[in-house]
């Protein structure tokens, strides 16, 4: 993804117990990567909480026009 692009990603949040949608941008610490478990991570800036966060497991990202 370029830096720059805007989102909207999806996921369960076991945090929250649901599925979750956030509004994200791609930027220089953005990354998807393997956790210890195996699992597939996405780190994002999150753009309505203003700070990054990582999307654990499958997710749905949808770009913004």
């Amino acid at each position: 993804m370029k830096q720059g692009t805007k989102f909207n990603i999806t996921y369960f949040a076991s945090k929250h117990n649901k599925f979750i949608t956030r509004a994200g941008q791609w930027d220089d610490k953005s990354k998807i990567w393997s956790t210890t478990k195996g699992e597939t991570a996405t780190t994002y800036f999150d753009t309505d909480a203003n700070g990054y966060r990582t999307a654990i497991g499958e997710t749905t990202i949808t770009m913004k026009g």
